[in-house]
């Protein structure tokens, strides 16, 4: 089995600087550019079927790409949610250090493992990426499948697949579109691609 993972496109929380979490910022202007930018870059591939978050910056970009393939089949599921950030959720950092002093320091002293009040840790969105890779598996696709979602979520995603523990996360990082490319071989799960935007032209991260 191959995936294709894709980040959503560039959101109105982004665009602000506004930390997302679960909440449900849409597509800004420039987002639903790049989202159909990657439609039209994957728009001869082939699919077994595509698979979304159903939060709307990644259910649009996802549709944005499906427009191509009408008769794939394609489900959302709050599987590939992104990360959940509790009391953080929908604040741009000079509000949170203004609201929260406190959580604010511990965060800022350590970033990897505070948790703030209400949100996910990294072993909670590590086993949650371990069940998606899991329910995904069960499927039984043989071909390529397209998932659709959000950077922390894809990124412990990478690390289930590939098998690096819950700290894995953090080796992997996703622009908004970014495609990346894993598959199982009899010798084990390779990575083939990793944050690629090139369909982005002069806008890529890497152009």
């Amino acid at each position: 089995m191959r995936f294709l993972l894709v980040r959503h496109g560039e959101s109105t929380y982004n665009a602000e600087g506004r930390i997302q979490g679960q909440q449900d910022a849409p597509l800004s202007e420039r987002g639903r550019q790049q989202a159909e930018r990657i439609g039209v870059r994957l728009r001869t591939y082939q699919f077994d079927a595509c698979y979304a978050s159903d939060l709307s910056r990644a259910a649009d970009t996802a549709r944005a790409i499906m427009r191509h393939h009408p008769d794939v089949p394609f489900a959302f599921t709050t599987l590939l949610r992104e990360i959940k950030f509790g009391i953080f959720e929908g604040r741009i950092m000079p509000e949170i250090e203004e609201m929260y002093p406190e959580e604010y320091a511990q965060w800022m002293e350590d970033r990897r493992h505070f948790v703030p009040p209400g949100a996910e840790s990294a072993d909670d969105l590590a086993e949650r990426a371990g069940r998606a890779l899991r329910w995904l598996r069960e499927r039984k696709h043989e071909g390529t499948v397209l998932v659709v979602a959000h950077g922390a979520i894809l990124n412990a995603f990478l690390g289930q697949f590939l098998q690096l523990g819950g700290e894995g996360r953090y080796r992997f990082h996703f622009d908004n579109t970014a495609l990346a490319v894993v598959e199982d071989e009899p010798f084990g799960p390779r990575l083939l691609l990793a944050n690629d935007t090139s369909h982005l032209g002069p806008d890529a991260a890497f152009p």
